[in-house]
């Protein structure tokens, strides 16, 4: 079947997946076009089903969003990394049966590295991409669309690249007919194959001879020999050349229709004089050869494309390991071509991986730069001398008397405070810088004051519940979950914790339910640094109040992706993913901590 197959991860290109659908099935219609696998009855094995599913078609649709590599299950493991993932299943089926897997790339994505790919999908990372973004959705979706016209114009392949041997054979040629009581149809064939053409010459031959008996002895009246008889009706036969006038004319030759296919087709032609040459029937002119043409390729239109460049500079870790003795900067690079860890020492002659050690006798920010071709990539890290705190003996009762006595080392003091920065999955979402301030902590209660930086400013003052994790609902951003989650749960537990106390949506959406659990500890890299973080996973939802047409807008699920940092006392990274009815993201937003001061 000449069929398109859409394979997409939910969490980072539903979205995408399901425009691109719609414009696809607008052009190739709804029963060429596969999104999802559905249907797989109780008790199929899922993986012959989409094996099944994906060589029905002659095209899959890699729809390769920001987590495609990375997006991890409940239990924090990448998806990837497991046999039985859809995506998996579904990109290695068409990879290993030759299906063509073209990768789109969506939402700002990069190409996976095939270090970052299980053995079965290595190849994908030589296939051509296509980016499609929604600034540009027609001109980008049009190339993929003639692409994708082309692919299914040209003949298919096997697994192995190749074209069948049907879909190259040459057409037998029709049956000629053949006289009644000749025999077998199959022996027909065989015996007009043997005779048509020497019958064909001989024909040719007979009109020859003819017009030399009708016009060659025209020629030659005028020389004094007699003109001839009238031509006769039979078959006009060619004159011996040497003959004296009147001489008795040879009796014609056989009819062409019983010459027998043994017979050499140039017997009727060997009386034929040299002087009927030039009234023979002008042979045609052979056609001068064609052009050579180039060769044929697979008309994809890969020149709009990210051509054959070398992939950008990649910087994937770059994080701070601080202990008594010494302090190590260790870094992962993919593609650099050169690579600088500045203020010192300088460029290193590891591109790849590696630890450093340096000194620091004040705060000092280190940045690691990857140059590749024309593109650079930078982190920083702050690093500050590692010094015992100490507190002066006035400062003492401030600490442990009222109003803050018996808070938790785990809350914010008084003035302290942390700069985010947001961004949203659709290019109208809102793009904001914003600073979290701790007014005042009491009784493990702590009210925070968050300020609007960018793009517009303004204010507005939240209090936590104390005591317990909780969300905070904030007008300018949206629900924050618990801040201040260390305060109140031991993080080295990692069972799930439920019966939160969840904020409404929406006035019209109510009705949440959540739990939390704490799934590990995993290094995270943000503006404000690396951090060895506490990963938390929050799942809350509701069940559906509205009719079938808010489908598509009611929200249903929220899922959380924390990573929270007992040093800095609250998050340095939170990814918050609503999903609708219909089982699509509505938003994907991501907060990165940039900065934390103390007072």
């Amino acid at each position: 079947m000449d069929g398109i197959f859409i394979s997409y991860r939910r969490d980072d290109s539903a979205g995408y997946a399901g425009r691109l659908y719609d414009r696809l099935v607008a052009v190739f219609g709804p029963e060429r076009v596969f999104m999802d696998v559905e249907g797989i009855e109780p008790g199929l094995d899922f993986v012959e089903a989409i094996e099944d599913a994906v060589s029905s078609c002659r095209v899959l649709i890699a729809v390769i969003g920001d987590e495609w590599t990375t997006a991890a299950d409940a239990a924090g493991r990448r998806r990837l990394d497991d046999p039985n993932d859809f995506i998996r299943l579904e990109t290695g089926a068409a990879l290993k049966r030759g299906i063509r897997v073209v990768p789109v790339l969506v939402g700002g994505a990069l190409m996976p590295q095939t270090a970052d790919l299980p053995e079965d999908l290595k190849s994908l990372t030589r296939r051509q991409a296509i980016e499609i973004t929604h600034k540009q959705w027609e001109a980008s979706t049009g190339e993929l669309i003639h692409t994708l016209e082309n692919i299914l114009k040209a003949p298919p392949v096997d697994a192995a690249g190749k074209t069948p041997p049907a879909s190259r054979a040459t057409p037998e040629p029709a049956a000629i007919p053949t006289a009644a009581g000749s025999g077998s149809d199959a022996a027909n064939v065989e015996k007009s194959r043997r005779w048509v053409v020497p019958a064909a010459v001989a024909a040719v031959a007979l009109i020859v001879a003819g017009l030399w008996a009708t016009f060659g002895d025209r020629g030659t009246a005028g020389r004094g020999e007699p003109a001839p008889a009238a031509p006769s009706t039979e078959a006009p036969v060619a004159k011996a050349p040497s003959g004296p006038p009147g001489a008795t004319r040879p009796a014609p030759p056989a009819p062409a229709t019983v010459v027998p296919p043994t017979a050499a087709p140039a017997a009727p032609v060997a009386p034929v004089s040299p002087a009927a040459t030039p009234v023979a029937p002008r042979r045609p002119e052979p056609e001068p050869a064609p052009r050579p043409e180039p060769a044929i390729t697979p008309a994809v239109p890969v020149a709009p494309v990210t051509p054959a460049v070398a992939p950008p500079p990649t910087i994937r870790e770059f994080r701070a390991d601080v202990t008594a003795s010494r302090m190590r900067l260790c870094y992962r690079v993919s593609n650099a071509e050169s690579l600088t860890l500045s203020p010192r020492p300088g460029e290193l002659s590891n591109t790849a991986s590696d630890c450093v050690d340096v000194a620091v006798d004040a705060p000092t920010t280190f940045t690691l730069t990857a140059r590749g071709g024309d593109v650079t990539a930078r982190k920083t890290l702050v690093l500050a001398p590692k010094t015992e705190r100490t507190v002066a003996p006035a400062e003492t009762p401030a600490k442990v008397t009222a109003p803050e006595a018996g808070v938790s080392a785990m809350l914010p003091v008084r003035g302290e405070r942390w700069t985010y920065r947001s961004s949203g999955k659709w290019p109208t979402s809102p793009k904001r810088r914003f600073e979290i301030v701790a007014q005042s902590v009491a009784d493990n209660v702590v009210t925070d004051e968050l300020r609007l930086l960018e793009p517009e400013s303004g204010s507005e003052v939240r209090r936590g519940r104390g005591n317990q994790p909780d969300f905070i609902a904030w007008n300018a951003i949206g629900p924050e979950f618990s801040p201040y989650f260390g305060a109140f749960v031991d993080l080295a537990r990692q069972s799930p914790l439920g019966n939160l106390p969840t904020p409404d949506l929406h006035p019209q959406w109510r009705n949440w339910y959540s739990k939390a659990e704490v799934v590990g500890r995993e290094s995270v890299s943000v503006p404000a640094g690396t951090f060895n973080a506490f990963k938390i996973e929050v799942w809350s939802s509701r069940n559906r109040t509205g009719s079938q047409t808010e489908a598509q807008m009611e929200p249903v699920r929220v899922n959380y992706l924390i990573w929270y940092a007992p040093e800095i006392k609250r998050y340095v990274r939170m990814q918050r993913v609503i999903s609708t009815v219909a089982s699509s993201e509505s938003e994907k937003d991501v907060f990165e901590l940039v900065n934390h001061r103390l007072p």
